[in-house]
């Protein structure tokens, strides 16, 4: 019953131990779906039982729009549906959904750290009245689940602030600004809600791709400086040397996150890929494993597409900003050679916001510090 406890577990394994127990107690119980607020006012899914099957929404757009939802996170307490077939949802996709899959009666309950809000647990059951009826048990059930879950966060926000006092530390001398690395990362989140809402991703991954996307070049704190600020085309020794920050940054970052014990953290491998794999092409002749297509670890594919376009828009000693028109074009006739054609198809659909965001994060351009 309580091996649900057992700290070697991933919080996913925790979670289904969790149901398969409460299933035993009360089959009438379908499962729990976890959600997590992002910074956009979204919820996204980070957990769903087995048993809803795999055709539920990624995300719930704007928890505003939802009164019962923005209700819950206003007075982080619990609200009970009990019965969902006369039940009048305003996320109406998600709400038949859970007709389908025989969902009748639902509890959705505040999940908080420190009064702040982070997202709502989903209890659903096959009959009406059923929360209700055992209020006592599925608020005792409803603590303990958000004390995991809230455990997690919190072990995974000590894990973000070790990598970001890495990225802090290896920008000392890259000349890349920190609003190049906040357009990469909203450049990456739109690529990833756009393929999440495809069903090619789950949220957490899209939240994960877009706190980790700005650490893909800390290996060029490890390049020489007349190296990493050379104004003028590379030699091809030159060259050679700058594509190690690919291999450099990976051991940068796993020494420091194994002195940590970090280094079985399930976000490790998402950022490791994104180090590694950032220049590879999608038909196999990039670096630095010549990777081909699919094989790209799909975080890669989306931060490749998100650099190049900030490169692009985006002045360089050696070149002015391109203009939208041409990194259009250049990234339509790179779809399927340098790029993953999904993630280009993403781009299309959101060159107004591209534009937004180089708006919202503007570079100041300065001198290239002298060596």
């Amino acid at each position: 019953m309580y091996s649900f406890l057992n700290s070697t577990h991933s919080l996913n394994e925790r979670l289904n131990l969790f149901v398969a127990s409460t299933q035993k107690l009360y089959p009438e119980i379908i499962g729990i779906a976890v959600t997590r607020i992002d910074d956009y006012d979204n919820l996204y899914s980070v957990y769903r039982s087995p048993d809803y099957g795999n055709n539920f929404p990624t995300f719930i757009s704007s928890i505003s729009l939802s009164p019962r939802l923005n209700n819950i996170r206003l007075s982080l307490e619990p609200s009970i549906i009990d019965n969902m077939l006369s039940h009048q949802s305003s996320v109406k996709e998600i709400h038949l959904r859970l007709l389908q899959s025989n969902c009748i009666s639902s509890m959705a309950c505040p999940i908080y750290t420190n009064d702040t809000f982070i997202g709502v647990l989903f209890i659903n059951a096959k009959v009406k009245d059923f929360f209700s009826e055992k209020m006592d048990y599925f608020t005792t059930f409803s603590i303990l689940l958000t004390l995991l879950i809230t455990d997690n966060f919190n072990n995974k926000k000590a894990f973000h602030s070790i990598v970001k006092t890495v990225l802090l530390l290896s920008h000392h001398k890259d000349p890349e600004t920190q609003n190049h690395l906040k357009r990469v990362a909203e450049y990456s989140r739109l690529i990833g809600l756009f393929l999440a809402k495809k069903g090619q991703c789950r949220g957490d991954f899209v939240e994960s791709v877009y706190h980790f996307s700005d650490m893909h070049d800390i290996g060029k704190s490890l390049i020489p400086e007349e190296i990493l600020y050379s104004t003028e085309i590379y030699t091809d020794k030159e060259r050679a040397i700058m594509n190690q920050h690919t291999d450099l940054g990976c051991q940068l970052l796993s020494n420091i996150l194994t002195t940590f014990k970090y280094e079985n953290n399930q976000e490790l491998n998402i950022i490791l890929n994104i180090i590694r794999h950032h220049h590879e092409r999608y038909d196999g002749k990039g670096y630095p494993d010549k990777l081909k297509g699919s094989d790209i670890p799909l975080e890669a594919r989306i931060v490749t597409v998100a650099d190049v376009i900030d490169a692009l828009l985006s002045h360089r000693p050696y070149k002015k900003p391109w203009s939208i028109e041409d990194v259009e074009l250049y990234l339509i006739n790179g779809s399927g050679t340098l790029f993953d054609p999904l993630c280009i198809d993403a781009i299309l659909h959101s060159l107004d916001k591209i534009t937004q965001i180089q708006k919202r994060y503007p570079d100041i351009i300065k001198e290239t510090p002298s060596i």
